[in-house]
């Protein structure tokens, strides 16, 4: 198999690659076919990406057989890029990564791939672990909030005998906003240790994975045991990020952005403001340059409210909501990673959003059709793929279909139970 990258190829072959059912890889694929590729995408079924028009074909991701589907989407469009769209998917790239390079020799061509998709492969195993990733970032002069590892309660709560509340929990190679709790008592601490360490049983597992679809979700019973939390310290203000496109440790280019409003307090933004930030871009300008990265990388940050200080709390070695966003100069992130890759200088394109705030899609117009950002911000919707639109303004996955709509009655009956239960309970009284 050769994956060498032909330099003759009229158009650039990108391969989209997601494991999970965010409009964020159809998206970006849009971005790519715009740019003048070909793009195919590598997704569960029924994922978004099958309502574009634009991509030429879509391999199909099987859950429990991740790599075999992932080799086999490789094998038949032997991509000049691949490009993650979640966290698993760059994990999974770098599991057949460390695969290839056992064999000897390594498969052809796929290494390379791989290195020239994400630069230092070994970035996604260090920007997941949460606490490694915190202490690179503090050693190359980061600014982040006080952090540590715990491996107990009783850790937890030496350490913040020194660190006033609210705390932050989270848990090694989460994403979405998912193993992350923000906790404001000590209380709610305990009960977030719990919740993040604990493994759903075999019957829970088997209800996530008939209500989301995903058959991966059969197997979160089985993983292993989380031994260790990441707690840091909350930082009062604004969430913000800095989205880049970078190639083998340099920034080519990238947008930042302020989140105005988020879909829960740890969870993705659906309202965000173009924002300059010098903090933020030296942030990204460093950990690119220190990891060694290629390809669409986001940062996280909490802005502080009192000294506007950019708090780095996270890095994802993968392509993230700000990503398909033009930046201030009109250029797209795709646009100047294409460009490198091919020797040319990036397409400058008219800034989309005048107002610099742009409302998300589809997270706020799920979260409140009557959102006062709605009419005065820019709204990032893809009308030229209507099928893409009609899909986002769906529930969410787990609240579609028979079982979910069984799963709610029966939560409905029950909370109409136990509120009659009470009224009795108080009449007799």
């Amino acid at each position: 198999m050769n994956m060498t990258f032909n330099e003759r190829r009229a158009l650039p072959q990108i391969l989209v690659f997601a494991t999970t059912r965010w409009q964020l890889a159809a998206r970006i694929a849009i971005n790519f076919a715009d740019c003048g590729c070909r793009v195919d995408a590598l997704v569960p079924r029924g994922h978004p990406a099958q309502c574009v028009g634009s991509v030429r074909e879509v391999h199909r991701f099987v859950p429990l057989a991740p790599l075999a589907s992932l080799v086999a989407a490789l094998e038949e469009m032997q991509p000049d890029l691949v490009i993650p769209c979640d966290d698993a998917a760059a994990l999974l790239l770098h599991a057949l990564h460390r695969r290839c390079m056992e064999q000897s020799p390594p498969l052809d061509g796929l290494p390379a791939l791989l290195k020239r998709s994400l630069g230092n492969v070994e970035a996604c195993v260090v920007a997941g672990s949460r606490s490694r990733f915190m202490d690179l970032a503090r050693a190359s002069g980061v600014r982040t909030p006080p952090s540590a590892s715990v491996g107990s309660l009783e850790e937890l709560r030496e350490w913040s005998r020194d660190h006033a509340l609210p705390l932050v929990l989270k848990s090694d190679y989460s994403f979405g906003g998912q193993g992350v709790a923000l906790a404001k008592q000590w209380p709610e601490v305990e009960a977030a240790w719990v919740a993040l360490k604990r493994r759903p049983g075999f019957g829970e597992s088997c209800v996530r994975a008939l209500l989301e679809r995903d058959t991966d979700r059969l197997r979160d019973w089985r993983r292993p045991p989380v031994e260790s939390l990441m707690v840091q310290a909350a930082i009062d203000g604004q969430p913000a990020n800095r989205a880049v496109a970078c190639w083998e440790g340099e920034v080519l280019a990238g947008v930042s952005v302020e989140a105005l409003r988020t879909q829960h307090a740890t969870g993705p933004a659906t309202v965000v403001r173009f924002v300059n930030n010098p903090e933020m871009e030296d942030t990204a300008r460093r950990l690119v340059r220190q990891l060694g990265v290629s390809g669409l990388v986001g940062f996280d940050f909490m802005v502080e409210a009192a000294t506007g200080a950019a708090h780095l709390i996270e890095m994802n070695v993968r392509a993230t909501p700000a990503c398909h966003l033009p930046n201030s100069h009109g250029t797209a992130l795709t646009a100047s990673l294409l460009a490198r890759l091919r020797g040319e200088s990036p397409p400058r394109l008219r800034p989309r959003f005048a107002s610099g705030m742009v409302v998300m899609f589809p997270g706020e117009f799920r979260a409140n059709p009557c959102s006062p950002y709605l009419q005065t911000a820019g709204h990032d919707v893809p009308w030229e793929h209507p099928a893409l639109v009609r899909d986002g303004l769906e529930p969410p996955w787990a609240e579609r279909g028979w079982l979910a709509q069984v799963r709610r009655r029966w939560r409905t009956s029950r909370v109409s139970g136990l509120q009659r239960r009470g009224s009795v309970l108080a009449g007799s009284n």
